[in-house]
């Protein structure tokens, strides 16, 4: 997604004009009158007639100038306003706003207003890890299990990639790795606890809080943890397919230039301003009605090759109900549906022509205490 800049100079100059115009016609009117004063007294009426057309003529121009004037004085204000330094009570405003009544609306000014204070999150993370080396402390120390392996066939859609995502539930596998002899598919779940203590479940907000801030989370080291116990290399094709947080984790490992990510699917996540490595293809699927992609603010232009974007019905009492993954799931099931052009491509570029036969294990991380 990319703002809308609009240039009010054309808009000033226009009523410039007016302004230039509404003056030379009342130029004329006063010679005109001056004029009748002294012509021949059968013209008289006529010119006091036609003066006084061209009187009202030019305040008619007159007010729309200014009219024109104050439209573009208000578009600039409002400009300014979005461009101004960060304001963290408007954005908390807006993010409340957003969060407990969402919608179009509501998302779209939030996502708006954290545009602003993206830089702010990010230097304030920066701080905070410097901080925390000075005083020594060290990264948590993880550990991967496989929980369970089976045989599959790589996906063919976003409908089936999207259903293999791992649900966000508490000490449930977090991470599926689907393994053919040249390519990786990688489907990082979404958040699963609010916890900001560091708790022993590493997808938490703490973790969400450090990718939205450039910085390398928990959940991100145990996901490169899980592919190099996987035996994923960089010889390897990567899909990666990520839920919430776990879109936050696809795009930093898509900006490794040592992994061969060719392809990411985004689910209800934020894209970071971090960037893709060249030539990755990125197909983000968001809900209008879903805050959590808007934590990222407005994305750069060309950050996704295709959005997919729908407002679903909000179920009454859960505001999150667009953020859910079983929500997603019939978006990707519209998107494969879709005869869109860039669509079908995008499914020939992440899912190819052929599945197959592959390997798929569920992974269980969890920090050591």
């Amino acid at each position: 997604m990319s703002s809308l800049t609009v240039n009010t100079d054309a808009v000033t100059q226009f009523a410039r004009r007016l302004d230039e115009l509404a003056h030379d016609i009342d130029a004329w009117v006063l010679r005109a009158r001056l004029a009748a004063t002294y012509d021949d007294p059968a013209r008289h009426q006529t010119l006091e007639s036609a003066s006084d057309r061209c009187a009202r003529a030019a305040d008619h121009i007159r007010a729309h100038g200014w009219r024109a004037h104050r439209a573009a004085a208000a578009y600039d204000a409002n400009e300014s306003w979005w461009a101004a330094p960060p304001h963290l009570g408007i954005t908390a405003l807006a993010g409340v706003a957003a969060f407990l009544a969402p919608s179009p609306l509501t998302v779209s000014v939030f996502r708006r207003s954290i545009t602003g204070i993206s830089g702010v999150m990010s230097g304030a993370a920066e701080i905070a890890s410097a901080g925390a080396r000075a005083l020594g402390a060290s990264p948590a120390a993880l550990s991967v299990r496989p929980v369970a392996r089976t045989e599959c066939l790589s996906p063919a859609s976003f409908t089936a990639a999207v259903a293999r995502i791992p649900a966000a539930d508490p000490h449930r596998p977090q991470v599926r790795i689907e393994k053919t002899p040249s390519a990786a598919f990688v489907y990082i779940g979404g958040t699963v606890t609010g916890n900001l203590s560091g708790g022993r479940e590493p997808w938490d907000m703490a973790s969400n809080i450090a990718a939205i801030a450039g910085q390398v989370s928990d959940s991100e080291r145990g996901v490169r943890t899980v592919m190099a116990a996987s035996g994923v290399t960089s010889a390897d094709r990567i899909v990666v397919v990520g839920h919430s947080q776990g879109g936050l984790v696809a795009q930093r490992l898509a900006a490794d230039p040592e992994l061969r990510v060719s392809d990411v699917v985004l689910v209800g996540s934020p894209q970071t301003a971090g960037g893709v490595a060249a030539g990755v293809h990125v197909v983000a699927l968001e809900h209008s009605n879903d805050p959590i992609p808007a934590l990222g603010g407005i994305a750069p232009e060309g950050r996704a090759d295709v959005t997919v974007a729908r407002t679903p019905l909000i179920e009454s009492g859960d505001p999150l109900a667009a953020h859910h993954l079983s929500a997603y799931r019939e978006l990707a099931s519209e998107a494969d549906a879709s005869r869109t052009p860039a669509l079908i491509n995008a499914r020939r570029e992440v899912f190819g022509n052929e599945q197959a036969a592959c390997q798929a294990t569920v992974w269980r991380v969890d920090r050591v205490r």
